[in-house]
This record gives structure tokens, C-alpha cells and sequence, in this order.
């Protein structure tokens, strides 16, 4: 969020070549950011699978 931030700046002061690259940076770092939120679930699932699993026996 803080590179898109520092990018509309860099658009504003019309810094065009350094806006266009952190804003690719930034959209590479959302994409990671995204991957890691759905492991992050992925892995929480699993764990309220086996803790029921648990529960049931």
C-alpha cells in the first residue's frame, strides 16, 4: 500500500519511468502477499479439520 501511495506521488510530480516501476513493484508484492493470505488459509483449515476430527473421536 505504501508503494501505490509513493507511486501516485511520483505520478503527481511527474516522475513517470520511477512511478511505472514501483508500481510494478508493488503489484508483484501484492500478488505474493495474496498467495501467502491463501496458504495462511489453506493451513488453518487443516487445522480446524483435525482439531473437529479430534473432538468427534
Amino acid at each position: 500500500l505504501l508503494l501505490c501511495v509513493l507511486c501516485m506521488f511520483l505520478v503527481y510530480i511527474d516522475q513517470q519511468l520511477a512511478a511505472e516501476i514501483i508500481f510494478g513493484i508493488a503489484l508483484v508484492m501484492l500478488i505474493i502477499s495474496l498467495a501467502i493470505s491463501v496458504r495462511e488459509i489453506q493451513i488453518s483449515v487443516k487445522a480446524l479439520d483435525l482439531h473437529l476430527s479430534d473432538m468427534e473421536l
